[in-house]
């Protein structure tokens, strides 16, 4: 059984992440963790969530065993979770996104002493889309680009952090991203590759969290036994299907 610190555990994709666990024999979430001044604090999760208690509590401190944290927070307090992360030398999926170059370096830096996968997007097929556009940019880095994004309207990052993957991938500026915040769930995300005459058109959509939530799940499984190192979605893809 492998027993899951969820930090962020009142958000959407702590929902997801909740949810999507029952569907596992495997995969236990013993910690439900929200900041100290959560809303959620102390409430019972199956009410807060489903409409139904399950006598599991919202807690801001860690207090039972296990043996991976899935990190869906907000950047907000990040230093202090980063100092908590030292202290427990734990295996770590990391999916917080909007942080500093400061802040994302002193996530890697964690690596040197327990397992960290960086993970901004979850989705499997992002993954593999990823893994696509650097092979045609590769094959012809002459082409142009243009990537645009749409998320709901309550997400802070602005570009999302997938966006800005692409945009790395590209060698485009976070300025050049289209970026719309509207609407209540779903997201998507558009690259365009081009020239004077060709047309490369990819787009992923997700109508909710459940994807990221299984592709979070099945990082877990693959990961939280693996060496310390720094992994990313591409390390997974490259071990499982190259």
């Amino acid at each position: 059984m492998i027993k899951i610190c969820l930090i962020g555990a009142s958000g959407k994709m702590g929902r997801a992440v909740i949810d999507e666990a029952n569907n596992y024999n495997d995969i236990e979430i013993t910690n439900f963790i929200v900041h100290e001044n959560s809303e959620a604090l102390d409430l019972d999760v199956g009410k807060f969530h489903f409409g139904e208690a399950d006598n599991r509590i919202f807690k801001a401190t860690i207090s039972h065993d296990f043996d991976c944290i899935i990190d869906f927070a907000t950047r907000e307090k990040i230093q202090d979770r980063i100092s908590l992360y030292t202290q427990l030398k734990k295996p770590i999926l990391f999916c917080t996104t909007g942080l500093t170059n400061h802040e994302l370096d002193n996530i890697k830096n964690l690596s040197q002493e327990m397992p960290v996968f960086i993970a901004p997007n979850t989705s499997l097929v992002i993954a593999l889309l990823q893994d696509l556009v650097k092979k045609v940019l590769n094959f012809n880095n002459s082409q142009k680009v243009k990537i645009s994004e749409k998320h709901h309207k309550s997400k802070l990052d602005k570009p999302s952090g997938t966006a800005l993957s692409f945009a790395e991938l590209a060698n485009l500026h976070k300025s050049e991203i289209e970026s719309l915040r509207e609407g209540e769930t779903g997201n998507w995300h558009k690259i365009d590759i081009f020239n004077n005459s060709e047309q490369l058109e990819l787009k992923h959509s997700a109508s909710n969290g459940s994807i990221y939530a299984q592709g979070a799940l099945k990082v877990v499984k693959w990961f939280y036994q693996k060496p310390k190192n720094l992994y990313y979605m591409q390390t997974l893809i490259e071990d499982l299907y190259e």
